[in-house]
C-alpha cells in the first residue's frame, strides 16, 4: 500500500531544489524576458528547466507512475504526477513575488456514482505548494487535512472554511487571457461581483490564490479555462478545508476536462455562482 506520509517527505527536498533555481534566476533581467507559447502566454528556461528537474525526481520516487506537466510531457496513468513548476510565470519575470511550485498526485479510480458503474476518475491524494519567495509550504493527503507551514518551519492544520454571505467575501479571479472570446462575460460578471461582494482582487497564480481560499483569506473564486497543473494541489486543500467546488453552470468540476471553476466558502460560492451562470450562458460546463 502507498504511503503518502513518506512519499511526500522523499519529493519535498527536490520541490526546495528547484525553488532555490528560481530564486537564483529570479530579478537578474529586464521584465518580461520570456517567451510566449501563446499570446500573453510565457515560458522562460526557468520553468522549462525546474519541470525537466521535478519530472525526473518524481517518477524516481513513484516508480511506474505517469507526470502531466505544463511545459513537455502530458501522460496519465493510475498514478498521475500532475505539476506546474513555475504557477505566475509571468508575474516571476516581472519580479512580482507571487509564483509557486505545485506538484499533486492524481490517482485513477472507479467512481459509480457519477456515469454508473464502471466510470473512471482522476482525483488528487497527495498535494503541495511550495512559494520560494517567503519559504512557505502547503501540502495535503487525502483525508488527512490540509496544513500550512511557514518560513520559521512551524506548521499548522488549516481550519474548515466558515460559512459566509458574499457581500462580505474578498472574491479573486483571472481574466480569461486564455480564452478572449469570454471576455464580454468575464468583465461584465467582475462588474456584478465587485457590487456584490467586499472587493475582487487578480493576484496572477491560480494555484496561491486557491490556497488562500483554502486558508480562508479569500473567501471565493472563480476562473475559466483553468489547466490541471494550474490547481492539482489546490483541490486538494480546497476538499480538505470544506470549500465546495463546481462549475459555473454547476456541475461536477474535472480538472482535465471542465471549462471553469467556481469556488469558496460555503454560502459565498453559491452566490457568486448565482451572479456568474446568466453571464456565461453557452459556456461548456
Amino acid at each position: 500500500m502507498l504511503d503518502l506520509r513518506l512519499l511526500l517527505d522523499a519529493i519535498r527536498p527536490s520541490v526546495a531544489e528547484a525553488g532555490r533555481f528560481q530564486l537564483s534566476e529570479w530579478r537578474k533581467r529586464p521584465a518580461g524576458w520570456a517567451e510566449e507559447k501563446s499570446a500573453k502566454d510565457l515560458v522562460s528556461f526557468v520553468d522549462v528547466q525546474s519541470e525537466a528537474l521535478l519530472s525526473a525526481a518524481l517518477k524516481a520516487a513513484l516508480p511506474g507512475s505517469s507526470f502531466y506537466g505544463e511545459e513537455g510531457e502530458k501522460s496519465r496513468g493510475e498514478l498521475t504526477w500532475v505539476v506546474d513548476p513555475v504557477d505566475g510565470t509571468t508575474n516571476y519575470v516581472c519580479g512580482l513575488d507571487w509564483f509557486c511550485i505545485s506538484v499533486a498526485l492524481f490517482e485513477r479510480r472507479d467512481d459509480s456514482g457519477k456515469g454508473g458503474a464502471g466510470a473512471r476518475i482522476d482525483r488528487p491524494i497527495l498535494g503541495l505548494v511550495h512559494r520560494p519567495t517567503a519559504g512557505e509550504w502547503l501540502w495535503a493527503i487525502r483525508g488527512g487535512g490540509a496544513w500550512e507551514e511557514g518560513a520559521s518551519g512551524e506548521a499548522r492544520r488549516l481550519e474548515p472554511v466558515r460559512t459566509m454571505r458574499l457581500r462580505d467575501a474578498l472574491v479573486c479571479t483571472g481574466t480569461p487571457y486564455r480564452s478572449p472570446d469570454t471576455a464580454g462575460a468575464f468583465y461584465a460578471a467582475a462588474a456584478e461581483v465587485t457590487a456584490a461582494a467586499l472587493d475582487i482582487r487578480r493576484l496572477g497564480s491560480a494555484a496561491l490564490d486557491l490556497c488562500q481560499v483554502a486558508a480562508g483569506r479569500i473567501q471565493a473564486f472563480w476562473e475559466v479555462d483553468l489547466k490541471p497543473y494550474d490547481l492539482g494541489a489546490a483541490l486538494l486543500f480546497l476538499e480538505e478545508t470544506g470549500c465546495p467546488v463546481s462549475t459555473i453552470g454547476g456541475g461536477r468540476y474535472d480538472p482535465f476536462s471542465s471549462s471553469s471553476l467556481v469556488t469558496g466558502a460555503p454560502g459565498a460560492a453559491e452566490e457568486l455562482r448565482a451572479i456568474l451562470a446568466p453571464r456565461y450562458v453557452g459556456l461548456r460546463d
